[in-house]
């Protein structure tokens, strides 16, 4: 059972992340962190980006677009494009398969708003801020349905919520901006939570609850830190990880969502990245369940066995 929103997470220590390359690593060679899986470009700007099942979603103004993703064989899709020399091809490596482009156009009450860094989106639901308020869109029809969250309360950055996530779990809405200023509401005004640290970026740029985990990145940044609430309501940055993409360039990790496969799908311009493995899979799988999707499943505890073993660290 997941942890409530209050109670204490995982006594993880912070890594000390000094730069985007981690030392002691050749300068071609992987960090372990996490990795990059797959780039895909699509129509729009890809900064509003999330994901649910096997389908991933950005937006542009009104139009929201999304692209299924599968793979031959889940038990190996978190095998890295490269070995750790950063340079040779892994031979269990799955390329990635996207298929079946749609596009839905929002309509009603706040839907062209622009672009707002982030949505949520659930089987039959698409979530976007309007200012400080969370609105639903018909997933089918691209129509408005409701107000969610009221708002008011944020502060900074044009007083509006530009960065989302939903915590299933407690049922709490959590809205940041680029302030890098997260706040909570169960749908009325937003209530002050934390700031995190400049993690040499432009701005704050991506918000994403898993499992009870807050993670969060900064524009034109390739860090992504996990934070966690106490007993007593405090927050605390109690991970911090970064990746080196072979041949030593990196990209930035904007407009983060989390689902498909279960990895993150982050927004950079006209692409988007799917990102995971590593040291961050291991805090992602300890407490999401596999994705569910038909194509997606694992089938047999053969596989999700196979899975633990590749782990590099047990926590």
């Amino acid at each position: 059972m997941l942890p409530k929103k209050g109670e204490i997470m995982k006594n993880i220590p912070i890594k000390l992340a000094v730069g985007v390359i981690i030392a002691g690593c050749a300068a071609n060679a992987l960090a372990d962190d996490y990795y990059e899986f797959s780039t895909y470009a699509g129509a729009g700007s890809e900064y509003d980006v999330d994901s649910y099942g096997n389908t991933i979603y950005w937006a542009s103004s009104n139009s929201v677009y999304s692209i299924d993703v599968s793979v031959a064989d889940m038990s190996y899709k978190d095998e890295s494009r490269y070995l750790a020399d950063g340079v040779t091809a892994n031979p269990n490596y799955q390329a990635r398969v996207f298929t079946n482009p749609q596009t839905i156009i929002l309509t009603g009450a706040g839907s062209n708003i622009g672009s707002t860094s982030e949505m949520y989106v659930t089987a039959d639901t698409i979530y976007k801020t309007a200012y400080q308020s969370v609105l639903a869109f018909d997933k089918a029809t691209g129509a408005y349905t409701s107000t969610v969250v009221t708002g008011g309360g944020i502060q900074g950055y044009g007083n509006r919520a530009s960065l989302l996530a939903y915590d299933e779990d407690s049922g709490t809405w959590y809205a940041g901006n680029e302030n890098r200023t997260v706040y909570s509401s169960t749908g009325g005004a937003w209530e002050y939570e934390f700031t995190w640290d400049n993690m040499a970026g432009g701005h704050g740029d991506g918000m994403e609850m898993v499992g009870g985990h807050m993670f969060v990145s900064d524009m034109t940044s390739n860090f992504i830190a996990q934070w966690d609430q106490a007993s007593d309501g405090t927050w605390s940055e109690t991970e911090r990880f970064a990746y080196t993409e072979a041949g030593g360039s990196n990209k930035y990790v904007e407009g983060m969502g989390f689902g498909s496969l279960d990895h993150f799908w982050a927004g950079s311009g006209g692409y988007i990245y799917e990102l995971g493995g590593g040291e961050i899979q291991d805090i992602i799988d300890d407490v999401e369940p596999i994705s569910e999707p038909g194509s997606l499943l694992l089938l047999g505890a053969g596989l999700i066995g196979l899975g633990s073993l590749r782990r590099r660290k047990t926590r």
